[in-house]
Order: C-alpha cells, then structure tokens, then sequence
C-alpha cells in the first residue's frame, strides 16, 4: 500500500528525425533575402538616444566606483583608528594643523 500516489510525468512527443533523404531548410535568418527585412541606415534619432543611455550608464558606473573608493578609506582609516584606541594609545587621531585657528 502507498501512502503518496506518485503519478508519471508524461514526456512530450519527440518530432520525427530526418531520414538521409529529407532535405532540411536552413532557418530564415540565414537565408540571402533575411537582410532585406533589416534597414540599412541606423536612425540618428536612435544613434543619439542610445549615446545618452551610454554616457548615462558610464556616469552612475564612475559615480558607484568612486564612492566605492571612498568607502573602503574611510573604513580602512576606522579600522586603524579603532585598533589605536585599544591598544591603549592616546593620540590616534590625526589632527589637520591647517584648520586650526591663529594664536
């Protein structure tokens, strides 16, 4: 006795394999008329649209790389920083003398 019915997946029929004499035609795509469905001239309009897709995608991809950058100096210096402090030093910070007022 089963507890779980376990049914049989029907597989689809196979299509008939060519015999040695079928003679079997190419896909249209290769075919010498396919190209006249495909204009010749790219649209300018398109052409420009495109380029500004382009241009777009390479500002966020240089816009992402560099905050990147960024971000891992600014945890590398963390990560230093925290590691001062628990070895107890006191000066870890580094101070900008530039910034500071005159006396």
């Amino acid at each position: 006795m089963t507890v779980v019915p376990f049914r049989r997946v029907q597989t689809p029929t196979r299509a008939p394999r060519p015999t040695r004499f079928t003679k079997i035609e190419p896909p249209p795509a290769l075919t010498a008329d396919a190209g006249a469905s495909v204009r010749s001239l790219p649209d300018p309009a398109e052409d420009r649209q495109r380029m500004r897709e382009n241009l777009a995608a390479l500002a966020v991809v240089v816009v992402l790389l560099l905050f990147g950058a960024w971000l891992i100096e600014r945890l590398s210096a963390y990560s230093r920083t925290l590691a001062c402090i628990e070895f107890g030093h006191r000066s870890c910070l580094k101070l900008d003398v530039g910034q500071l007022p005159p006396r």
